[in-house]
């Protein structure tokens, strides 16, 4: 019994570090952690894959469409990035914005996972259906924990950015309903 945990355990760690290395450029995280949440979605259905060359082909297949997704959503974390470090020069209302941006980062990483764990080929139908999916507030909030959480854990221990994206991923497909 404790084996077959471990297993999962293990696998979940593993498919984080696929994640990551396939990450690497920065454009590819997209089609990398949509292929991590097909993968899982395989592992929930009861199929068991090997994991490398289910991971290739699956993220190979999601690249086309995924690079310009994951550019649009790498743009708008960097604009509200840099909103935020504006703040601390003082500008009037910081105080409102110091709240409100974090927030709006969170809910673009809760939609943009959300928008790979359904991809199949087309990311505009999917980025539409994860809007969708967003208005479950119980899903949402679960999920923008683990990114947080997920956040915190690579703030803490920046080696931790190589395993947290199998968690993350599977927190993504496990809110799905």
């Amino acid at each position: 019994m404790w084996r077959e945990r471990l297993t999962e355990f293990s696998d979940c760690l593993q498919l984080g570090l696929l994640v990551c290395v396939a990450s690497i450029p920065v454009v590819t995280i997209g089609p990398a952690f949509a292929a991590g949440c097909r993968l899982v979605s395989r592992w929930r259905d009861g199929e068991s894959p090997r994991m490398l060359p289910a991971f290739r082909d699956e993220f190979v297949r999601q690249l086309r469409g995924g690079i310009p997704f994951t550019a649009g959503v790498v743009v708008l974390a960097l604009v509200l990035s840099v909103d935020m470090a504006l703040l601390e020069a003082g500008l009037p209302g910081g105080e409102f914005f110091s709240v409100a941006f974090p927030v709006l980062l969170v809910a673009l990483m809760v939609v943009a996972l959300r928008t790979c764990s359904v991809v199949d080929d087309r990311w505009m139908s999917a980025l539409r259906t994860a809007m969708r999916l967003s208005t479950d507030v119980r899903g949402s909030a679960l999920l923008a924990g683990a990114v947080v959480t997920a956040g915190a854990l690579v703030w803490m221990q920046p080696l931790m950015l190589l395993l947290v994206a199998g968690p993350v991923t599977l927190a993504a497909v496990g809110t799905i309903r």
